[in-house]
């Protein structure tokens, strides 16, 4: 019954350490802090412990985070204007920004890279980048909270890891080595979230001052091996977790390690074991007073009852996170909680209350949907302004090539006038290659036409199907159950709990499924990342739906690049798409590798399998649809070169190659 386990993803945004849980202890902590910064001599030391309170109290106290970098610059005086101190600066007050402005702490942090991208001091450079993969992990923590869970592993693996890496920071480079396992298995991606762990456990392994990245790795391990089914490894980063814990007493990740501990015994069916551990996770969570960790701890314990077949239990802590879920601006994690709630009461007989949470899980599904369709626009309207602002471009560059040309003309008639015959002669084979020119481009732009027709026309029809299986069979079925859930509601208050009206329900949930299972395919018929994610995260994407538990696809891409057109995009995926789909219904292959790259401006697409092969002198290995024929004629009309290694018994490889012309 339960979507998931993981209501809410918590990251390890710095390698401080506080445990906060108590307004006395804040200030006891600060107090310690400040009494130790009086006793720094040097002004720049004494700078930058301000700035590291300031730090401190971002998360707790705002007025107080502001006054100490103030302090911190004014303490500075001059040195507050070079590179490196702006960017200090500006970094410490994107920290401040961070949960009360976004925005503006996204700008903060890309004022502080190009401040301390600059020439900065030899003696200063290593501290530069070590705050620059700071700010970068921040950066890609509120892209995170954004939705865009890609862009964030991105900028750990292309910005911060190799920054960390170029000083030697074995802390900072294992702290988001694991901020990237905890993206991956945010995303589902659990093996490779596993890699990843164990490299950061390598790094900080026996070092003493790491005790605290330590800790959340070995919970936050734990908890990837639970989800991955690995319920031995589980155990043993969990016994790990205990162990160092005794090191950490005060760290505020203890109510997380308590949660995982009590979805550990949970998989193990010992409920009060798991019981006793959420309550524990509560306790901490309630005194930081942490309300997203407090409803990710009451939805593990209702899915906790729920395993334990008490759906009585459930349903109270179901509704104990309902205030917390409709604070937090999370449409999924709505979404999440109202379906659980809907299918819970329907176990408990109560059908107008199953009713109520249905419809409220419709509306916010319905919701989401929109969203997506009003993000597409908007980048596709952004796209089209910036193709004409393109255009526009090169149509003035056009005219001034013209001025410049009829210039050098006039110069030419006037300093070589007694060469007449020469220059004839010489015009004659000037225009003779530029007539032949012509007509090479002429016969490109035809090709081209050609293609471009071809595609719109088909994507304008796919579109159109998309458009009318979700907006109106959808909407069919959609009325359907709702009349449905009017006649069960009628039913059960005439005769409550019979087996006609719990059959009914059923029903009403298989056209709930159904509804669902239309949308799925209507976005098949024009996948949006393609649309506004790229090529490589809609191949990577493509690969992964058709993955089968007896045939494994293999992807990986080389270089590519954001801005192909439109039409090359589509092409492009549908190629690959034909491809995949010969080798899944025909080849038989138990391994499928995709390989897309771009070098020196060519456009490279490799894709083999270890199937039963085929004879490429004979026709088209595909008996339905129209096979390789499709293939060879996008391939053809984008003047690309299309080799097929292939034999029977040996499997098949397809070699494709396009010019790019920029």
């Amino acid at each position: 019954m339960y979507k998931t386990l993981l209501l809410f993803a918590y990251l390890v945004l710095s390698i401080a350490n506080t445990s906060a849980q108590s307004p006395e202890e804040l200030t006891q902590y600060s107090d310690s802090l400040y009494r130790q910064l009086q006793q720094i001599k040097d002004t720049e030391e004494k700078a930058l412990a301000l700035l590291d309170l300031s730090f401190f109290w971002s998360d707790y106290n705002t007025e107080k985070a502001l006054y100490h970098v103030s302090a911190s610059r004014k303490l500075l005086g001059d040195k507050a204007n070079t590179d490196y101190y702006q960017g200090l600066l500006s970094f410490y007050l994107g920290a401040i920004q961070f949960d009360i402005d976004p925005a503006q702490a996204k700008k903060l942090y890309m004022q502080a890279e190009n401040f301390l991208n600059r020439d900065i001091p030899t003696k200063s450079k290593t501290s530069a980048t070590r705050y620059r993969a700071r700010l970068w992990g921040s950066y890609g923590a509120l892209l995170q909270r954004e939705g865009k869970a890609h862009e964030y592993v991105q900028v750990l693996i292309d910005k911060v890891i190799p920054m960390a890496k170029s000083i030697k920071d074995s802390t900072l480079w294992g702290n988001n080595l694991q901020n990237v396992a905890m993206a991956l298995m945010n995303l589902q991606e659990y093996s490779k979230a596993e890699q990843y762990y164990n490299n950061a456990l390598t790094l900080l392994h026996d070092r003493n001052a790491a005790a605290e990245q330590r800790f959340t790795l070995f919970v936050n391990a734990a908890r990837n091996a639970l989800l991955n089914n690995k319920y031995t490894h589980s155990r043993i980063f969990l016994d790990s977790a205990s162990h160092t814990a005794k090191s950490v007493s005060a760290s505020s990740y203890l109510p997380t390690y308590y949660s995982v501990e009590g979805s550990y015994w949970e998989k193990q069916r010992d409920f009060d074991r798991a019981h006793t551990y959420f309550e524990k996770a509560l306790v901490g969570a309630k005194e930081q007073r942490n309300s997203d960790m407090v409803a990710s701890i009451l939805f593990s314990q209702s899915a906790a009852f729920q395993t334990a077949n008490k759906p009585a239990s459930a349903m109270r802590k179901l509704r104990e996170v309902l205030p917390y879920i409709e604070k937090n601006p999370s449409l999924k994690n709505k979404e999440m909680v109202y379906y659980n709630l809907a299918t819970t009461a329907v176990q408990l007989g109560a059908y107008q209350e199953a009713v109520k949470w249905f419809e409220k899980h419709k509306i916010v599904l319905d919701t989401l949907l929109a969203d997506k369709g009003t993000a597409l626009t908007l980048e596709l309207e952004k796209k089209y302004q910036t193709s004409e602002k393109e255009n526009e471009l090169l149509r003035v560059k056009a005219a001034h090539q013209q001025q410049q040309l009829k210039m050098q003309r006039t110069r030419l008639f006037a300093g070589i006038f007694l060469l007449t015959s020469i220059v004839l002669g010489m015009l004659s084979l000037i225009w003779y290659i530029s007539f032949r020119n012509r007509k090479k481009i002429t016969a490109q732009r035809e090709k081209l036409n050609l293609f471009n027709a071809m595609v719109q026309g088909q994507e304008k029809e796919r579109s159109r199907i998309a458009r009318d299986l979700h907006d109106g069979l959808g909407g069919m079925l959609a009325s359907v159950k709702l009349k449905l859930s009017a006649v069960a509601n009628r039913a059960a208050e005439a005769q409550p709990q019979t087996d006609s009206t719990m059959h009914l329900y059923t029903i009403i949930k298989q056209m709930d499924d159904s509804v669902n299972e239309l949308r799925r395919i209507a976005r098949n018929m024009m996948p949006e990342s393609l649309l506004y994610m790229g090529l490589e995260v809609s191949l990577r994407d493509l690969c992964n739906a058709m993955n089968q538990p007896q045939l494994k696809i293999d992807f990986q891409a080389t270089n590519l690049q954001t801005d192909y057109n439109q039409s090359f995009l589509i092409a492009v995926y549908r190629i690959v798409q034909e491809l995949l789909t010969n080798a899944v219904k025909h080849s038989g292959a138990t391994q499928i590798w995709v390989q897309c790259s771009e070098a020196d401006h060519y456009f490279y697409i490799t894709v083999e399998d270890n199937g039963k092969g085929f004879d490429p002198s004979m026709q088209a290995p595909t008996k339905g649809g129209i096979g390789l024929s499709n293939i060879r004629n996008r391939v053809e009309i984008l003047n690309g070169h299309l080799e097929i290694d292939a034999a029977i018994g040996k499997g098949a490889s397809f070699h494709i190659q396009f010019e790019l012309i920029k």
